[in-house]
């Protein structure tokens, strides 16, 4: 299997005019993968990248507007206000945390790229498929990550008031009818041996971040268990709860699920976040 390139490779790729490297740069400087993260360097690379004819970073120039100076990034990086809708679990809804046509890139990247989604097997030591898990998701790293995604994640990182670096790779997921994510939590139990094995490697996911991509499906719900909280969320919207206490102890009212849609199908971006640099 060949190497990655080096970050040496990459940068002389995009100063030869190589517009997928100029992207790939651009996504590295956005996150801080490897090199010092800045939001207006990212720009001009991405605006660089769109230069050279790589049709990906064409597409986000046109979508952001940065042509015609419509793209803003103070407000791309400001989070809506945040509405309390439970304090057990700790969750709270921002409307408007994503524009259509966002959510409509968001899902056109999953698309192409959807698996069978897995869950973590403490046993097992990795991740594998589950009956209580039938939906799809396709993950974005470092190598498939593109700017708008980088975006999304630093807006999120912001309403959570966390450090960018203490996100995971991002996910789309999706839901056919019947499909769903059967109760359980996102914390990593320390008292299970495979997690605490984990969670000492790579820290404890202390928050989730739901934004819902479409609304054109029926049932679907996002349920938790404790006091039968549900949300349907409309398009656009981010639905965002702590997975842990604030003395760091997981929260066991988080128990949840992901309905199965009854008519449509359902996307969603999934984000969780840990007390600790991931990259």
């Amino acid at each position: 299997m060949p190497s990655s390139p080096t970050l040496d490779e990459i940068q002389t790729a995009s100063h030869g005019g190589d517009g997928i490297a100029s992207h790939r740069l651009a996504v590295m400087t956005a996150n801080g993968f490897g090199v010092s993260q800045d939001w207006h360097s990212a720009l001009t690379l991405l605006a660089l990248s769109a230069r050279q004819g790589h049709d990906l970073a064409e597409e986000q120039v046109r979508l952001l507007g940065m042509g015609e100076g419509r793209f803003d990034l103070q407000d791309w990086l400001t989070p809506p206000p945040l509405q309390t809708l439970s304090e057990s679990p700790a969750m709270v809804l921002m409307s408007g945390f994503l524009a259509a046509p966002m959510c409509d890139w968001l899902i056109s990247r999953g698309r192409g790229a959807l698996n069978p989604a897995s869950v973590f097997d403490a046993d097992a030591g990795h991740a594998q498929q589950s009956k209580g898990r039938t939906n799809t998701s396709a993950q974005f790293d470092h190598d498939t990550m593109d700017v708008i995604t980088a975006l999304v994640r630093h807006r999120i990182a912001n309403a959570a008031g966390m450090p960018l670096v203490s996100l995971e790779w991002s996910q789309v997921l999706h839901y056919e009818v019947g499909q769903t994510f059967d109760w359980h939590v996102d914390y990593l139990d320390p008292a299970v041996p495979g997690f605490a094995q984990d969670v000492a490697r790579r820290g404890q996911r202390i928050a989730t971040c739901l934004i819902y991509l479409n609304d054109n499906f029926e049932g679907g719900e996002t349920a938790f268990a404790h006091e039968g909280h549900r949300h349907r969320g409309r398009k656009g919207e981010a639905l965002m709860w702590a997975n842990t206490l604030a003395d760091g102890e997981i929260d066991p009212s988080t128990v949840h699920a992901g309905l199965p849609p009854t008519a449509g199908q359902k996307w969603v971006f999934s984000q969780w976040m840990r007390d600790r640099a991931q990259f």
